[in-house]
C-alpha cells in the first residue's frame, strides 16, 4: 500500500457516501411531497435515512483521522517516499558534499539523489557556469555547476545546516577559529565588511576541497560554502 492508494481509498469513501445521500434523500424527498397531509407523522420517516446517512458518514470518515500516521507508516516502510524537509533534517555540511549531494555529481545524479526537483537560477554568459536551487522550503541553498558537474554548494541565510564541527550561520569568528586551530586563512571581505574565513583541511586526500565561512561586521558568519579549489574561493560565484 502507499501514498497514492491511500488517496485513491479517500476518493472512493468520499464517492460511497455521495452515493448513499443521492440514493436516500431523494427518496425521502418524494415521499414528503405526496405526504404533506401527515406532515406530523412523515417527519420522523424523512429523518431516518438522513440521520443513516451522517451515521455512515461518521462510521466512514474516521479512518481519515489516522491518514498523517498511516503516511508515516508508509514513510518508515518506503524510505523513497520522503517529505521534502527530511531530505536535509540531519545532513550535514562536509568538505565532499552536503547531505545526498557529493561534490563531482552530474546535476542529474544530484537531483535523482535528491528526489527533489531542482531550479535554475542563472548562468555566467557562457552558460558554462550555472546555479541551481532545490525545490524546497526546509533550506536555502544552492549548487554551483560546472559542465554539468556540482562543484560547489553556497549554503545562505536563512539555512539551519551545520558543518560535521557544528559551526552554522550565527557562529562567531572565535568559536570558528577554535573548532578549527590553525586550520583558517583570513581575508577582507569587502561585501561585509567582515572576513573571508577559509578551512584547509590537513588531510593530502582532502587537498582539492575548501569550506569558505562568510562573516559580517560584528564577526558573525552570515553564508558559507562547501566545494572544489578554486571555485568554492570565488567571491562572485559564477560571475
Amino acid at each position: 500500500m502507499n501514498k497514492v492508494s491511500l488517496i485513491g481509498s479517500a476518493s472512493l469513501l468520499g464517492t460511497l457516501v455521495i452515493g448513499l445521500m443521492m440514493v436516500n434523500y431523494p427518496a425521502a424527498t418524494g415521499r414528503a411531497d405526496h405526504e404533506t397531509p401527515f406532515a406530523s407523522r412523515t417527519s420522523g420517516t424523512l429523518q431516518k435515512p438522513v440521520l443513516s446517512t451522517f451515521r455512515v458518514l461518521k462510521t466512514v470518515s474516521q479512518p481519515l483521522a489516522y491518514f498523517p500516521a498511516m503516511e508515516q507508516a508508509i514513510v518508515a516502510k518506503n524510505p523513497d517516499i520522503l517529505p521534502e524537509n527530511a531530505i536535509f533534517e540531519e545532513a550535514e555540511v562536509k568538505l565532499t558534499g552536503v547531505g545526498p549531494i557529493r561534490i563531482g555529481m552530474t546535476l542529474e545524479e544530484a537531483t535523482d539523489a535528491l528526489g527533489l526537483p531542482v531550479v535554475p537560477l542563472g548562468s555566467n554568459p557562457s552558460g558554462e557556469c550555472a546555479y541551481y536551487q532545490p525545490d524546497t522550503l526546509s533550506q536555502t541553498l544552492g549548487f554551483m555547476v560546472v559542465d554539468n558537474r556540482v562543484i560547489r554548494v553556497d549554503i545562505w541565510p536563512g539555512s539551519s545546516l551545520a558543518t560535521v564541527s557544528g559551526v552554522a550561520i550565527g557562529t562567531t569568528e572565535s568559536e570558528l577559529k577554535a573548532l578549527y586551530p590553525g586550520q583558517i586563512e583570513e581575508a577582507a571581505n569587502p561585501y561585509t565588511q567582515g572576513k573571508f574565513l577559509t578551512f584547509v583541511p590537513n588531510d593530502p586526500e582532502l587537498g582539492l576541497y575548501r569550506l569558505v565561512f562568510e562573516t559580517d561586521g560584528q564577526g558573525k558568519v552570515v553564508q558559507f560554502r562547501t566545494g572544489q579549489f578554486p571555485a568554492v574561493t570565488w567571491p562572485d560565484g559564477c560571475v
